[in-house]
């Protein structure tokens, strides 16, 4: 397990470096009300840090006489707290600024105050402007300058929130595609994206060519530069050896104008499930003629829809399984805005045949069920429908706008807090690990951690999404980043005190040699990754971090995934010292979500975290009936479980996350992580096997 980085690096200077201007906030030139109020957070200077780091792998690590003897919030709270005089120290000097509100936590390890403008510009060296975002028009209240504390202050203080951290969108929303660029050297289509979605269909978007090599501006397609688009031939050719298979499709592509570009879409181009095909596309000029045609670089696959009982039937639950123990709780965790529908919820739990579709639904936080979002309502849905019958708890944390932070730190110091926090929590946010400290803050990584390690110490498990842009965390920053010369891990999946999970697709063309000279149709279904280069449109997470050290429980694993060169990418673009993830995966592909009364396909690593919680829920349902508590922060666990019982975990052996897309356009590095036998950076341990994991749980 890692030292704690270097948080007390700045204990000697007077200045913290705490944020940074984010490009798509640009300064408004109108002044705020000095009387404004702003709140911010300070986090204070924790005591017994490495008692804490002890404490948590004692209670977590299944060799330990200690096991399962979680500590309560006072008993944290004993072990981290702030000393007396940084308490004071901090409160006075608050108070000497005119904080109109100071409350200092249970932990009583950080204070949120609340404080008029000018004297927080005084207090911490800071001009304070609004900002306005490039994309939305939102405006928000921040300074771009770095803040600074008293030199006396430094020995107390670790981190301050609120000030400079600018808030961001995330990887996750939708962004307006960019104008085509094109060789009017060709007349070939500019193709966009070629996907398939919840059905044994494929979507073709593309920007139409006109005859001449020029971008048509108009509808129908090259009408200002005749002659016009009339149709499109899209052909289909297998990908794989083990097949022989071809055939096309002529059809009449429906334009319209995005972003001052026209863009032609083809749907419904019935194919063959789990059939990874070349796609080819043509277009067809009303005066007969043809153009060159453009291939698409990536393979692509239909399955079929998934359900709540498709889960069970992968997993080995049984069926109908419902949850009595009002104490095996579990949570959902929600940011920038993102709020469920009691309705869709309902709807959803009745349609799908869901037992248990009366189990109420604890809200902290806000929840206007006038916008409910996407990303609300799969967690709750699939988290409740993997595990019905558990007491839910829908946490949200307040955000001034769609885009603001996702601020898990904010999270992690109230469950902290919290007498009875849920015992499992479903977390699908987060940001590339080399971003972290850069935008949110000068420590706010490392703090982060080590409100994780409270948490397992308190017998509390973290499910982490650990990200839909591959192996670099691909993508604008600073939610992602946009070149390969490293692969940047993604946070907080990196950390080793959450369990990380990654994304598989079902199909019974499950093993290597499928794509190579075998025709696996008639094969049992199984799973793998979710990648490009595997045939979807986006590529799920995994690889090393570059902050954190390997922890042990995964040494072994590490190390023998490690000794396969032919795995990994050049030793130069990644740390093969740093803790590995994921540590498991689960199903992320055309999961049926209720959304406005409407059943939708959805994807997403989004959609793995909160199944795989469900499936932990499930497993602490079976202990506590059996008189043991629950399991806590999972990952010693389940790599003690995996060396003894590696049939407890299905084996993921295909996949490959050098890919990535970001709003369907895809973005490739040149290295990636492929998939092997037993845990690898892509796949992890694979996926649970609930029927045996449930014997496996009782025996620590």
């Amino acid at each position: 397990m890692q030292a704690l980085p270097s948080i007390l690096l700045f204990a000697a200077i007077c200045s913290v470096v705490c944020g940074i201007q984010h490009p798509d906030w640009h300064k408004v030139d109108i002044s705020p009300d000095p009387e404004h109020i702003v709140k911010i957070g300070v986090a204070l200077r924790q005591q017994n840090v490495d008692l804490l780091t002890e404490t948590a792998l004692s209670v977590s690590d299944p060799d330990s006489p200690s096991y399962g003897k979680y500590l309560s919030m006072d008993e944290i709270t004993e072990i981290v707290s702030a000393t007396p005089t940084t308490i004071k120290a901090v409160t006075n000097w608050l108070l000497d600024n005119k904080a109109i509100s100071i409350d200092l936590v249970n932990n009583r390890d950080f204070i949120f105050a609340a404080l008029p403008l000018s004297s927080l510009e005084s207090m911490v060296n800071v001009k304070m402007h609004h900002f306005e975002n490039i994309h939305d028009g939102r405006v928000i209240t921040r300074s771009s300058q770095t803040y600074s504390i008293p030199s006396y202050l430094s020995e107390h203080i670790d981190l301050i929130t609120g000030i400079s951290s600018f808030p961001m969108e995330s990887r996750r929303k939708s962004h307006k595609p960019s104008p085509p660029t094109h060789d009017s050297s060709s007349n070939a289509p500019s193709l966009i994206s070629v996907l398939s979605r919840g059905g044994p269909n494929v979507a073709v978007k593309f920007t139409p060519i006109c005859k001449n090599g020029q971008i048509t501006k108009t509808t129908p397609p090259c009408s200002e530069s005749p002659p016009t688009v009339s149709h499109t031939l899209i052909s289909f050719t297998s990908a794989s050896p083990a097949i022989s298979e071809h055939f096309n499709y002529t059809e009449v592509p429906t334009c319209s104008n995005i972003n001052n570009a026209i863009v032609c879409e083809i749907t419904n181009l019935t194919v063959v499930y789990y059939h990874n095909y070349n796609v080819h596309v043509t277009q067809i000029y009303s005066d007969g003629s043809e153009s060159e045609t453009s291939s698409w670089k990536w393979p692509v696959v239909s399955t079929p829809p998934v359900v709540p009982q498709t889960i069970s039937q992968m997993y080995r639950v049984p069926p109908n399984y419902v949850i009595e123990n009002p104490k095996v709780t579990q949570a959902v965790v929600e940011f920038e805005q993102q709020y469920f529908s009691t309705s869709d919820l309902q709807l959803f739990f009745e349609e799908m045949g869901i037992p248990g579709a009366n189990t109420p639904v604890t809200v902290i936080g806000p929840n206007n069920q006038t916008d409910a979002g996407g990303e609300a309502n799969l967690d709750i849905q699939y988290i409740m429908a993997v595990a019905p019958g558990a007491p839910t708890t829908f946490w949200s944390i307040y955000a001034n706008s769609s885009v603001e932070i996702d601020d898990i730190l904010k999270w992690a110091v109230a469950m902290s807090n919290t007498t009875n926090p849920p015992l499992v929590n479903s977390i699908s946010y987060g940001m590339s690990e080399n971003n972290v400290d850069k935008y949110l803050g000068d420590g706010y990584l490392a703090r982060s951690d080590i409100e994780f390690r409270k948490l397992a110490g308190r017998g509390i498990t973290i499910i982490i999404a650990d990200g839909d842009t591959g192996a670099g965390d691909l993508g604008a920053l600073p939610m992602g980043n946009p070149t390969c010369t490293t692969l940047h891990p993604d946070w907080p999946s990196q950390s080793p005190w959450v369990t990380a999970i990654g994304t598989t697709y079902i199909t019974p063309w499950a093993e290597p040699i499928c794509y190579k000279s075998i025709d696996c149709d008639g094969l049992p279904l199984g799973e793998v990754s979710t990648s490009m280069d595997n045939g979807l449109f986006w590529t799920t997470g995994g690889g090393f971090s570059n902050t954190q050290s390997q922890p042990s429980y995964q040494s072994s694993f590490v190390s023998s995934y490690l000794s396969n060169p032919s795995l990994l990418p050049p030793s130069s673009v990644f740390n093969a010292s740093g803790r590995g993830y994921p540590d498991a995966v689960a199903i992320g592909h055309n999961c049926m979500v209720c959304i406005e009364g409407e059943f939708i396909p959805v994807d997403g690593t989004s959609a793995s975290a909160p199944i795989f919680a469900g499936i932990v829920s499930l497993l602490n349902d079976v202990r506590m009936k059996n008189g043991k508590g629950p399991l806590g922060f999972l990952n010693p666990l389940l790599y003690k479980i995996a060396q003894n019982t590696p049939q407890a975990f299905y084996d993921v052996t295909v996949g490959y996350n050098r890919c990535g897309a970001y709003d369907w356009i895809p973005t490739c590095c040149e290295f990636g992580y492929h998939a092997g036998v037993g845990w690898d950076a892509i796949g992890g341990l694979g996926t649970p096997n609930f029927e045996i994991l449930a014997k496996e749980v009782l025996n620590y």
